[in-house]
C-alpha cells in the first residue's frame, strides 16, 4: 500500500489551511491493484473515522469483511500526522521570516494576545464590581423571591406606569388620526379644484406641508414618550435597590402565599387548542407537554398590563429563572425588522429590564453590520442583508406570555404557498432556534406550525397536512436531538396555527400529533390478567 501527496494550489503563505489528495493503493479482494484519492483539509481538525468512512464507501463491499479499515486506519493516521506537522513547519518558518524582516508588529500582536487573555480568562480579567445592570436585576430577583409582600405593590407600580405610557400613545395615535382626516378633506378639495383655480404645484407643496406636520407629531410625542420612559425606569430601578435592605426571610406562611400566588397567572385562552403528554429519547426517556392551539401570534406577544385578567406575576416570576417563554415569529424582511404590531405592544409601556425593542433592534442592526462588514472584501459595504432562515432575538419583560422574541427571516410568499423539505433554511433555521433556547434556558417555545401565521385560499387542506407533518416530524427530531445539546430542557413545545384556521382543519391537524409524536396512552390492567 502506497501514500501520495498531490498538494493544490492554494499557497500557505496566503490562508491558514490548505487541501491535499490523500492517494490510497492497494489489493482489492480479488487481488487487483486499486487506487481511491480523497481531499484532505491540512491542518486536518475533523474526525479521522469520517475520511476512512469516505474511502471505504468507494471500495467493494466485500473489502468491509476483509477488515480493509484496519491498515487504511493505521496509514491514515500516519499521513495526517506528517503533513499536519509539515504545515506547521512551513507556517512557522514564515513567521519567523517575517518577524526578522521587521514585516510584523510583535508590540501590537503582544497587546491584543494580553487584551484576549483579559476578555475570555477570568484569572486575567481586571477585577471591577457588578454593572449597575447586574445589581438591579440581583435585587430584582431577590426581592421578588423573598418578600411576598412586596410583589403587590411592585405589579401595582408596574402597572401604573404602563398606564401613563399607554395614554400618552393612544392620545399621539388619536391626534394622529385627527389630523389624517382633516387633511384627506383639504387634499379633496384642492384636487376638485384642479386645473381651475389650483395647479399640480399646489398640490405638491399641500402634500409636503401635510407630511411635515404628521411628521412633527409623532416626533414630538416619541421625544416625549423616550423622556417619560427614561423617567419612569430610573425611578423604578431606585425603589427596588432601595427596597432590598428591607427585605426579611419570609415564614412560611409568606413562602405558601407565594406558591399561591404564582398559579394565580390567568392566560389568555386561544380560539382552540389541544394538549398532549409525550416521551422522546432513545435510551433516557424524558418528558414533554405538546400544545396545538390556534392564535394570532401578536396575541402571545401583547401588551402586559392591557388586560385586566393578566396581571405579570407569571411573567415577573420567570423573568431571572430557568423557565423562559419563548415565541418564533416569522418575518418576511431581510433587515432586523421586527413585526410592526409587535414593536407596537412593546412600546405601549416602559422595558424596565431591557432596552426598549426600538433600540435593541437598532443595536443588532449595528453589531451585524460591523460583523457583514468584518466578513466582506468590499470596505463600502455596510448594509445588513439577512438570509432565509436566519433570526435574530428581541428580550422582553413587558408582554403577557413572552420573554424572547426569536424573529425567522421566511422568504415565502403569502399567496403561493411552496412546498419545502427538511433541509430547507427556515427548518434549518428552526433548529438553530431550538438549540440557541436549549443553551439558554428557554423551556416553553412556541413554533408556528405551518410557518405561516395567517391562511390564505391556496393553503389547501392537502397542503396544510403535508406542511404540518413536516413541521411536527423535524420538532420532533430536533427535540430528540437536543438531548446532546447539553442545555436546559424544552418541557412544553406549542404549536401555533393561523387565527383564521377553519375547526375542522384544526381538528384534523391536531388529530396527526399523537401520531408523529407517539403520545403516551395510559396502560389498563384488568384483575387476573
Amino acid at each position: 500500500m502506497i501514500i501520495e501527496e498531490g498538494v493544490s494550489t492554494t499557497m500557505v503563505e496566503e490562508t491558514d489551511s490548505k487541501t491535499i489528495n490523500f492517494l490510497y493503493k492497494y489489493k482489492n479482494y480479488d487481488n487487483t491493484d486499486k487506487e481511491i484519492s480523497e481531499s484532505v483539509t491540512i491542518p486536518f481538525k475533523g474526525c479521522q473515522e469520517e475520511i476512512v468512512s469516505l474511502i471505504m464507501n468507494k471500495m467493494d463491499p466485500m473489502m468491509r469483511y476483509l477488515d480493509a479499515d484496519i491498515p487504511l486506519n493505521k496509514e491514515l493516521s500516519e499521513f495526517l500526522a506528517i503533513e499536519n506537522q509539515k504545515f506547521y513547519d512551513e507556517r512557522d518558518e514564515l513567521l519567523l521570516q517575517k518577524i526578522c524582516n521587521n514585516e510584523i508588529d510583535v508590540e501590537t500582536i503582544v497587546k491584543d494576545t494580553e487584551k484576549l487573555y483579559k476578555e475570555e480568562l477570568i484569572q486575567f480579567a481586571d477585577r471591577v464590581g457588578p454593572s449597575d445592570e447586574e445589581i438591579f436585576a440581583q435585587s430584582f430577583h431577590r426581592l421578588f423571591r423573598l418578600d411576598s409582600s412586596s410583589l403587590d405593590v411592585i405589579l401595582a407600580k408596574e402597572k401604573e406606569h404602563a398606564k401613563a405610557i399607554a395614554d400618552m400613545v393612544n392620545q399621539m395615535d388619536k391626534e394622529v388620526d385627527t389630523l389624517n382626516v382633516r387633511q384627506q378633506e383639504e387634499m379633496e378639495s384642492i384636487i376638485n379644484q384642479l386645473d381651475i383655480s389650483t395647479t399640480s404645484e399646489d398640490v405638491n407643496n399641500l402634500l409636503a406641508q401635510q407630511y411635515a406636520m404628521q411628521n412633527y407629531i409623532r416626533k414630538r410625542y416619541e421625544s416625549e414618550l423616550e423622556a417619560k420612559r427614561g423617567h419612569q425606569k430610573n425611578e423604578y430601578r431606585e425603589w427596588i435597590t432601595s427596597q432590598v435592605s428591607k427585605i426579611f426571610l419570609p415564614s412560611p406562611q409568606a413562602s405558601l402565599q407565594l406558591g399561591n400566588l404564582s398559579s394565580m397567572y390567568i392566560s389568555q385562552m386561544p380560539s382552540m387548542e389541544e394538549s398532549f403528554t409525550i416521551h422522546l429519547g432513545s435510551q433516557l426517556k424524558h418528558m414533554h407537554n405538546i400544545r396545538i392551539l390556534s392564535a394570532d401570534v401578536t396575541d402571545l406577544c401583547s401588551p402586559l398590563h392591557s388586560d385586566e385578567n393578566l396581571n405579570g406575576l407569571n411573567m415577573a416570576l420567570g423573568l431571572y429563572s430557568s423557565s423562559l417563554c419563548g415565541v418564533v415569529v416569522l418575518t418576511p424582511s431581510v433587515q432586523a425588522e421586527a413585526n410592526k404590531n409587535i414593536v407596537k405592544n412593546s412600546n405601549m409601556s416602559t422595558e424596565f429590564h431591557f432596552d426598549q425593542i426600538d433600540k435593541q433592534l437598532e443595536q443588532i442592526e449595528a453589531d451585524a453590520k460591523e460583523l457583514n462588514g468584518s466578513n466582506s472584501s468590499s470596505p463600502t459595504k455596510s448594509s445588513l442583508k439577512l438570509k432565509t432562515g436566519d433570526f435574530f432575538i428581541t428580550r422582553h419583560s413587558n408582554l403577557s406570555q413572552s420573554h424572547v422574541i426569536f424573529h425567522l427571516i421566511s422568504d415565502e410568499p403569502f399567496n403561493s404557498p411552496s412546498e419545502i423539505n427538511s433541509r430547507h433554511p427556515v427548518i434549518l433555521g428552526l433548529r438553530n432556534i431550538l438549540k440557541t433556547a436549549s443553551r439558554h434556558d428557554v423551556t416553553t417555545l412556541t413554533i408556528p406550525a405551518l410557518l405561516r401565521h395567517e391562511m390564505s385560499e391556496d393553503m389547501t387542506v392537502q397542503w396544510c397536512m403535508r406542511r404540518a407533518e413536516l413541521v411536527f416530524k423535524c420538532a420532533k427530531g430536533f427535540m430528540i436531538e437536543s438531548a446532546s445539546w447539553g442545555g436546559a430542557e424544552l418541557s412544553t413545545l406549542q404549536l401555533l396555527l393561523p387565527h383564521d384556521i377553519s375547526e375542522e382543519l384544526f381538528t384534523t391537524l391536531a388529530g396527526m400529533v399523537p401520531h408523529v409524536f407517539r403520545v403516551t396512552n395510559p396502560k389498563i390492567f384488568v384483575d387476573g390478567k
